[in-house]
């Protein structure tokens, strides 16, 4: 149907606000966007940081009516600094302003893009093909057909109406987590049984406003074994994002700069079939309404920032293996003022492990300052939970009391994995310590202990069964020993979490989880 997009002879205009990490180990990751973003840590950010210092949801950019992009704090721990100085109110971005988000280094741009399109008028009938083309895709959801065929069809009509496309697809968030999973892809190959791997797609989800054209639009992603040329959007429905639509092709000339508006119209087109696909089963939107409101209760007794430990790193990350999750991690004082950590999984999946987990996170909250001992708090959770678990279920916890000065550690254990630690030399072991009864099982207050000391260069690594439990497209599991790998030559505890989160993610691919992933981390600085 196309031969080529021709290009116009001008020069695109367009204002296109763009955030660049350009400090610390995420320096050069960039996020375009043309609608309001929130900056945070974890899954429900808009654009993710993975730092430590930055808060799940620590700031938001929007534009005025005015026209002028502005940023703001969220309540954030850590705060935003612009220029030596924290941020009070909001602050306007005008061109070039370099901030730092907790103690991220990021430059926040809203100056003029401003991109030479090639010489060349476009031919009258190439106009008229690529119309023909977004008019036919534009009319495919009022065809009375099964919305995942229509979908199919789009990608088919993408596939065949741009010279060099050899490969088009579209990848959905899997549920819970920000993670993007191929849901339908043809190949001009042919080959329509492999599936597409989503590391290109999940780059350009950070583009809100579309990707178009080659080596100048694909440069940006860092994406190994790019294609020649990429047209590529978002899909997204009434603010919400539901996956990203990408075509590659073997040319860079098939696509320019000006065709951003067709990535957004297919992608526009693609979002409505989704949402027809899911209103075709009304008692599965009922149910996904339910679930996303557990997930936002959930998320009230799941730690909003850090704490702050003055000799000390810490990192998590937490990613449910459905929309809500049966893991549950969270800081807080002991009595005593130690610090304390605690990391817990309950039996079950969805939504009965999420309602547990809310009830157990706002028994911590209310418990832990009155405990003298992680055995102390423990005792007490298990007196609560056996009034109220349902027969059959139980919670495995771990919880740490640390004495920042002399770096002591004392660990009580109710059936959890042994926490593993590496030295400051880079040895990596597991520690021993008694698994002990789970919590809620029986009467029993028979609990693993430990005391140990995290020595200046030491890091501790917390975590659930969904790590070394996580599976392959095989069905192969991840184990521990590439942890242990990341964990000798990671210097702490956030280039370790970066490092693990790296391994898994290459590991398991496009396999679906098969279980809730929580860590915790805690590393000593070497000059404490």
């Amino acid at each position: 149907m196309i031969d080529r997009i021709g290009m116009r002879h001008a020069k695109l205009h367009d204002i296109m606000p763009r955030l660049t990490i350009t400090g610390g180990p995420l320096a050069g990751q960039q996020f375009s966007f043309t609608d309001s973003v929130v900056i945070g840590r974890g899954a429900y950010a808009d654009i993710r940081i993975d730092d430590p210092t930055v808060s799940r949801r620590h700031a938001e950019v929007h534009c005025g009516v005015d026209g002028i992009w502005r940023i703001h704090d969220l309540g954030s721990a850590n705060g935003i600094m612009h220029g030596g100085h924290a941020v009070r109110g909001e602050l306007m971005i005008d061109g070039r302003v370099e901030l730092v988000i907790g103690e991220v280094e990021v430059e926040l741009s809203t100056a003029e893009l401003e991109e030479a399109v090639p010489d060349g008028q476009r031919p009258f009938h190439q106009m008229l093909d690529r119309l023909e083309l977004m008019a036919w895709v534009a009319a495919l959801p009022t065809r009375r057909e099964d919305p995942a065929l229509l979908i199919g069809q789009v990608l088919d009509t993408v596939l065949g109406g741009f010279d060099g496309c050899t490969r088009v697809g579209l990848f959905v968030n899997r549920p819970g987590s920000a993670t993007l999973i191929p849901y339908a892809w043809r190949d001009k190959s042919g080959d329509n049984e492999t599936r597409p791997e989503a590391g290109l797609a999940q780059a350009c989800l950070r583009h809100f406003d579309g990707l178009a054209g080659g080596h100048a639009a694909i440069e940006p992603l860092g994406v190994a074994a790019a294609p020649a040329g990429i047209l590529a959007a978002p899909v997204i429905l009434a603010g919400e994002t539901l996956g990203v639509f990408v075509a590659e092709s073997e040319r860079a000339d098939t696509w320019n700069p000006l065709d951003r508006s067709v990535a957004k119209a297919i992608a526009s087109v693609i979002a409505g079939l989704l949402e027809a696909e899911r209103s075709s089963q009304p008692e599965r939107r009922v149910a996904e309404r339910d679930l996303l409101l557990a997930r936002r209760v959930q998320q009230h007794f799941l730690p909003q920032s850090q704490i702050r430990l003055p000799g000390y790193q810490l990192a998590e990350a937490y990613v449910p293996a459905r929309v809500v999750g049966g893991d549950h991690y969270d800081y807080f004082s002991f009595a005593d003022d130690r610090v304390g950590m605690i990391i817990a999984d309950v039996s079950g999946k969805a939504v009965s492990a999420a309602l547990v987990m809310a009830r157990f996170g706002m028994a911590v909250r209310l418990l832990a300052s009155q405990a003298c001992n992680p055995v102390d708090l423990l005792v007490t959770l298990n007196i609560l939970l056996l009034d109220e678990l349902e027969p059959g279920m139980f919670v495995t916890a771990q919880v740490l009391a640390v004495h920042a000065e002399s770096g002591d550690v004392e660990i009580a254990n109710a059936g959890h994995p042994a926490p593993w630690v590496r030295s400051a030399d880079g040895h990596v072991t597991e520690l021993v310590i008694d698994s002990g009864a789970a919590l809620g099982a029986n009467a029993q207050t028979r609990f693993g202990t430990l005391k140990t000391r995290l020595e200046p260069g030491a890091c501790l690594l917390l975590y659930s069964d969904g790590l070394n439990e996580a599976e392959n497209e095989a069905g192969e599991q991840f184990g521990m020993e590439r942890v242990v790998a990341v964990m000798a030559s990671a210097s702490d505890a956030t280039t370790a979490l970066a490092g693990i989160n790296n391994a898994l993610a290459s590991y398991v691919g496009s396999a679906a989880a098969v279980d809730d992933l929580t860590l915790l981390l805690i590393s000593r600085d070497h000059t404490a």
